[in-house]
């Protein structure tokens, strides 16, 4: 049964949080990797080269994962997190796809296909008239993207993601649905507990460097180790320790060890190689980056709330920003390429094009939060609820969340 407890006050260390990990990612988007993918787009006043900011989102949302499935019947919670997260990717997806398709015609200098199902799914015919042509997806990018299996066809060329960031939902679900699956179990105790974060953040390693090197792995191998995650898993691992810590489960040095364990694995994981390759982020402000917000996610989880008091004059702000960080996720990348290029095309310079990407990012991320994201999550929660107990609705509203789940 659910914990009929009340719910503890909003903390706005945790909407901080949120906020400056959400904005590192589309900074590091659109200043730096925007630029390596279409290098007529800079300019910019400023390239934040570092990549931290969605390792840390999952961090947080595996450390909500353990303070929310606690409290809840872990189907009901499950169902909780897939109504809310994939209503609104599937919308992001095809909005996106719709406007690619026109864009990346447009740009390339190519003629569209006729009629509706030509423009949606034809290919152009031509050579394209711009020196730097963009990808134009087609319907089998659709449906790899709506069906969250980008990962298992783009190294065998078969389909490509229409963002770079759509990664994390299917991490995310797999995540969200292990730890419902494993919640319940009598044998869970406490040592095997942290016998099993401590093989999250090693067995990964041990396959990527040990029984594989990453320079020859096979195709196949790097298609299941990345379509299942592995790669990612460690900061799940260091959000649950985290958490183990803040209930006074775990002890200092042993989250210390876990930190350091974490931070190891984030650096291997990303750069396999040691070193950044050409369209990698830069090593050494990625690595203190992540390391810094896991060190502010530990006081979050178990310091004092951040009242001070210039912070609390931008609280309101800092906390709406935070409820639409998932839609601002969804649509900051790709879409927010294809701004940058429109203006590009008219005449604005970098450093009027970055603040008016931003804030279209922020108002499209409101738009599918409040047109989305919320209402369906309402609709789906409520009619199971009416369902299981008739007559006595669950879902009064719906709270934000972020782009790791719910807060």
């Amino acid at each position: 049964m659910p914990d009929a407890s009340p719910r503890a006050p909003r903390k706005i260390s945790w909407d901080v949080l949120r906020v400056v990990a959400v904005f590192a990612v589309m900074l590091g988007h659109v200043t730096h990797q925007g630029v390596l993918l279409h290098p007529e787009l800079v300019g910019y006043p400023f390239r934040v080269t570092a990549q931290f900011g969605a390792a840390i989102l999952l961090v947080i949302s595996a450390f909500f994962v353990c303070a929310s499935l606690r409290k809840g019947e872990p189907r009901r919670w499950l169902w909780n997190r897939v109504a809310r997260l994939v209503p609104a990717y599937l919308v992001a997806v095809t909005v996106t796809y719709v406007v690619t398709r026109y864009a990346t015609i447009r740009f390339s200098g190519l003629p569209f296909p006729p009629g509706l199902t030509g423009f949606l799914f034809g290919i152009p015919q031509g050579a394209p008239a711009d020196p730097s042509p963009w990808y134009v997806p087609t319907g089998s990018d659709l449906l790899a993207n709506l069906g969250m299996v980008q990962e298992w066809g783009w190294r065998y060329e078969l389909f490509y993601y229409l963002d770079g960031a759509y990664w994390t939902l299917p991490v995310q679900l797999v995540a969200f649905t292990t730890a419902a699956l494993l919640w319940p179990r009598r044998w869970r105790t406490h040592r095997l507990t942290v016998g099993l974060l401590w093989a999250l953040i090693l067995v990964p390693l041990l396959l990527r460097f040990v029984v594989f090197v990453p320079i020859s792995t096979p195709k196949l191998v790097e298609t299941f180790f990345y379509g299942l995650g592995l790669h990612r898993v460690h900061v799940f691992a260091i959000g649950i320790a985290i958490w183990l810590w803040a209930k006074r489960r775990l002890a200092h040095w042993h989250l210390a060890l876990f930190l350091l364990a974490a931070c190891a694995a984030q650096d291997l994981q990303v750069f396999p190689f040691h070193h950044a390759l050409p369209n990698d982020p830069e090593r050494w402000p990625s690595l203190i980056g992540f390391a810094i917000m896991l060190l502010a996610v530990c006081l979050a989880a178990r310091g004092p709330d951040w009242r001070f008091p210039g912070l609390a004059r931008i609280a309101p702000a800092v906390t709406w920003l935070a409820g639409i960080s998932y839609g601002l996720y969804l649509v900051h990348q790709e879409l927010g390429y294809i701004l940058a290029r429109a203006l590009l095309n008219v005449g604005v310079p970098g450093w009027l094009r970055l603040p008016i990407v931003l804030a279209a990012a922020v108002l499209g991320g409101w738009a599918i939060t409040a047109g989305v994201e919320r209402p369906v999550h309402r609709w789906f929660t409520a009619r199971r609820d009416r369902r299981e107990r008739p007559g006595k609705p669950q879902v009064k509203d719906s709270k934000p969340v972020s782009v790791g789940g719910a807060s």
